[in-house]
């Protein structure tokens, strides 16, 4: 351990949750940090229990350790929530935990879908926008869906045009639902939104809501609605199909797509691939793979995009199952 580097400590601590954990920790990552992760933990071809244990007991030995401090320890919470969610949101999050308020957007969270929808139901289409991107994806799904369709589609588009809000704006919000007012900085602001924002609530909707909602966005932003779609239902998000599923996607793609669309693709999606094939056809896509050239990454995307493109198609015949479709099944 004491010869391993920080990085490589922290890509065997990702490697060791599963992988809904992992994701989560690495979305809120800058790219950078992704980027010498990803690079650590592709230069790890064996990493031993011993050396997986170990990780896990520095990281448990260094919470107990600074857990104890001052009861609560404004700088262990500063240093944990800067390292799980970077510093600008660790920043956000620490006002509210240190000054004690519940305020109005965090108020939210506790209520359910259709008390969330009587709230904002006179709100303007802007407000609920900001407010539905703070929510957890599962509960602004709920609230989307109690909306009539030309009232969700317009907010779904808001969501999606999101990028960063005024920190004094959160601040009057806050002051709108719960009638208190903040004493943070109105020079700073909140990350909210974005395509990837709407596409995470998206993927949570009612198939029928879902569906109303990118036919009128498809007549109102065709491209937009084309690139939530688009973020909905990603290359990796294939190592959540089954077996069986995986098997039928195997027969469709082509050899050279898969080949390409690999290089790009994380071990264990790509073992998803081999684990679904004969034997001999998983032998001869590892040696291909092995030998094939650096590829370009647009190629790497392209690939892959006309993967989810056939796997859609595939899900649309019932032949696999993607996303929330598994909750149509008993």
């Amino acid at each position: 351990m004491s010869n391993m580097a920080g990085v490589e400590q922290a890509a065997i601590f990702l490697m060791s949750l599963g992988e809904q954990e992992a994701s989560e920790v690495l979305k809120h990552m800058s790219v950078g940090e992704v980027q010498r992760l990803g690079k650590a933990m592709a230069s790890m071809k064996k990493i031993t229990k011993d050396q997986a244990d170990n990780v896990l007991n520095t990281f448990t030995d260094n919470v107990v350790a600074d857990a104890p401090l001052s009861g609560g320890s404004p700088r262990f919470l500063r240093n944990l929530l800067t390292s799980s969610l970077g510093a600008d949101r660790a920043e956000q999050m620490l006002d509210r935990l240190m000054d004690g308020a519940e305020k109005g957007l965090d108020s939210l969270q506790l209520m359910n879908a259709k008390e969330i929808a009587d709230v904002i139901y006179t709100e303007h289409p802007q407000v609920v926008a900001i407010v539905l991107a703070g929510l957890e994806p599962e509960k602004s799904a709920e609230v989307l869906g109690l909306m009539p369709k030309t009232r969700s589609t317009d907010v779904v588009r808001r969501i999606a045009l999101l990028d960063e809000v005024p920190q004094d704006s959160i601040e009057e919000l806050d002051t709108l639902l719960q009638q208190r007012v903040t004493s943070s900085s109105a020079s700073r602001v909140a990350q909210m939104g974005g395509v990837r924002c709407v596409a995470n609530i998206m993927n949570a909707v009612e198939k029928v809501v879902e569906e109303k909602i990118f036919e009128q966005l498809d007549q109102v932003d065709a491209p937009l609605s084309q690139e939530i779609q688009d973020n909905m239902f990603v290359f990796d998000s294939l190592i959540d199909v089954d077996d069986r599923g995986m098997q039928m996607l195997a027969r469709e793609v082509t050899t050279d797509q898969l080949i390409i669309a690999l290089k790009g693709a994380d071990e264990a999606l790509a073992d998803k691939f081999y684990n679904n094939m004969s034997k001999r056809a998983a032998e001869m896509l590892k040696s291909d793979l092995e030998a094939k050239g650096p590829v370009r990454l647009a190629e790497v995307e392209e690939s892959q995009k006309e993967i989810v493109a056939i796997a859609r198609r595939l899900a649309d015949e019932g032949s696999l199952i993607l996303g929330n479709d598994a909750n149509d099944f008993v």
